[in-house]
């Protein structure tokens, strides 16, 4: 019985048979490994021989490019097979090369997609989870990333980058979920070891350091991302990246006023043309509109909530872990058609829907008595102020 072949593309490439590695990166495989690593991306396609005659050989054919191809797929047939007993990993039929299907491989990007699969499969939050830490956990870098440079792998380098990166955005979505904001933190710092000029990493890592309080670190990746896209492309991030920076700044200085939070709000509905908006903010609107047939039977009334210290100023922990209690206070009082925001590190806005101002405040009233049942609650005041939107 042969030994299974375990094939590595993501990040550094490999093949072994057992535990024995037979890959290497000599100068005289270069073009047997090259036509491995094509035959293995097209592995559900039967492959001519001047396609690959134009793969290894795309400027200078040799003499006879046919002999040279055959006396390649040769070695490269032994070196897959090395005892020479069993199938062939690499069949020729029909004037064609094709990678055997009915013989077993271990490859991790089809384990990577399995997972992916699996996860999108089932229901349950903790087992979509296993799922899809297991994938992120196989993606080491780009697929056949020595090789980007030809044509023919960006198309599967490419799909297999854009599914990591949407994993990624899954998974943080479950820890968001539960509130898990320190995991987003790692996750991303991970992800962006692999794909450091991705901007939607940087906006997740950004948002969970903001929300657990850590604005020192997220104005760090805030600079770094942006120094980044200047080096490297002489650009500047988009206008909803650039966007973050105004809460970071302000979120440290003093705590502020309701009436000139409504007036910024107020100036900013005065914009002109199209709302442009990231996907998470996209989705959340397009939630909102599900919702809209409840919010419209009332008006809306803007709230700010501020964290203050009854005594001397808490340590900054302690200030991390009433900012998360009061959020799911929040989160399990009010209504579904009402909206939470954290508007810096110790306040949040909220768009309340009420028949009128005291069922608003009442509400308000529910938030402070059950944040007053918390092992935090006895530490601070809740400061509430309201204001009708449109009065």
């Amino acid at each position: 019985m042969q030994n299974i072949l375990t094939i590595r593309t993501l990040g550094v490439f490999s093949v072994s048979i057992g535990d024995t590695p037979i890959s290497d990166n000599s100068t005289r495989s270069q073009k047997l490994w090259k036509v491995f690593k094509y035959l293995l991306t097209n592995r559900h396609k039967m492959v001519s021989v001047e396609t690959l005659i134009g793969v290894l050989w795309p400027d200078d054919e040799p003499d006879n490019p046919q002999k040279s191809l055959h006396t390649l797929m040769s070695r490269l047939r032994k070196q897959l097979n090395p005892g020479g007993s069993g199938d062939s990993y690499i069949l020729f039929q029909h004037g064609c090369y094709q990678w055997n299907p009915k013989l077993p491989i271990n490859l991790d990007v089809a384990e990577f997609e399995r997972k992916i699969t699996q996860a999108g499969d089932t229901d349950d939050d903790e087992e979509k989870r296993v799922y899809l830490k297991q994938a992120v956990e196989m993606y080491r870098g780009g697929y056949l990333s020595e090789a980007t440079y030809e044509a023919w792998v960006l198309p599967s380098s490419n799909y297999y980058k854009r599914l990591y990166l949407r994993t990624v955005a899954d998974l943080a979505e479950t820890y968001k979920r539960s509130g898990e904001f320190e995991e987003i933190v790692q996750l991303c710092i991970k992800a962006i070891d692999n794909e450091p000029y991705e901007e939607a990493l940087y906006e997740y890592l950004i948002q969970a350091l903001m929300i657990n309080g850590e604005l020192t670190k997220a104005k760090e990746h805030y600079r770094q991302f942006s120094d980044l896209m200047e080096k490297a492309f002489g650009a500047k991030p988009s206008e909803e990246f650039r966007s973050l920076s105004q809460g970071m700044w302000e979120a440290e200085g003093e705590e502020f006023n309701l009436f000139d939070i409504k007036r910024r709000l107020d100036g900013e509905t005065m914009r002109k043309g199209a709302f442009f908006c990231t996907t998470d903010t996209f989705n959340q609107i397009y939630q909102l509109d599900k919702r809209s047939d409840e919010r419209m039977k009332f008006p809306v009334f803007l709230g700010l909530i501020t964290l203050a210290n009854k005594d001397r100023a808490p340590e900054d922990k302690i200030i991390k872990s009433s900012v998360i209690s009061l959020r799911q206070c929040l989160m399990r009082t009010l209504r579904a058609g009402d909206i939470v925001s954290q508007y810096s590190k110790n306040q949040f806005l909220l768009l309340l829907s009420a028949y009128e101002n005291k069922d608003a405040e009442a509400a308000l009233v529910r938030v402070r008595r059950l944040f007053s049942q918390e092992p935090e609650g006895s530490r601070f005041d809740l400061r509430v102020n309201l204001s009708q939107i449109g009065n």
